[in-house]
């Protein structure tokens, strides 16, 4: 792969290199989970989301465009009853900025996390409402929950690779689909942040 750093150069992956080494290398590689787990929905997603990431920098002097990596969920509470799964997201159109949990982010390379709040680079929401903006699954099946007692349970991730990418003042909205409305998830995304200037972004 390649990424283009602030400074204009191309960095590209060679030899023994992973994938991500180079984009994870230069610092802006983030990842964060939602704080309050919700029901699967039993129907295609419309406008309830379980977690939203909103890019909060469309009011800051370096405004970054969110490349999204990979989505993740997880089982946060069981049922006595099997259920498969599927993580489904969009990109909204620009909105306005929802009502912040307090998230911890995490680095991908080592800096220091920060816990989201007003003025941070992504607002963190928890079972918002968004304007449906082309819904689709993520994975290439289902994740089979085996019956279970009601503790926690499984996990998985769905990759991305750049085919979502967060404009400043736009959201990632991501829930889970099941086969049931029971037990409850909780969902989150890793992203690489990339200056505005040096993507092409219409929003």
């Amino acid at each position: 792969m390649a990424h283009t750093l602030v400074d204009g150069s191309l960095l590209t992956t060679a030899g023994q290199q992973l994938p991500f080494t180079e984009a994870t290398r230069y610092g802006g590689g983030w990842t964060a989970t939602n704080l309050t787990g919700a029901v699967p929905l039993a129907v295609l997603p419309t406008t309830l989301c379980i977690g939203e990431f909103f890019n909060n920098t469309n009011n800051t002097a370096q405004p970054v465009v969110f490349e999204i990596e990979s989505l993740h969920a997880f089982r946060l509470l069981g049922t006595a009853a099997a259920n498969a799964l599927a993580i489904w997201a969009c990109v909204t159109a620009p909105k306005a900025a929802p009502t912040n949990g307090a998230v911890v982010v995490g680095s991908l390379a080592g800096r220091a996390p920060y816990t989201t709040a007003a003025g941070s680079r992504v607002l963190v929401g928890n079972g918002t409402t968004v304007i449906a903006s082309g819904w689709r699954p993520w994975g290439t099946s289902p994740m089979t929950i085996a019956t279970e007692a009601a503790l926690p349970g499984a996990s998985w991730t769905a990759d991305v690779n750049g085919k979502y990418l967060v404009p400043p003042g736009c959201s990632l909205a991501i829930t889970v689909v099941g086969e049931g409305a029971t037990g409850t998830a909780n969902v989150g995304c890793t992203w690489y942040e990339t200056p505005v200037s040096k993507l092409v972004v219409v929003a």
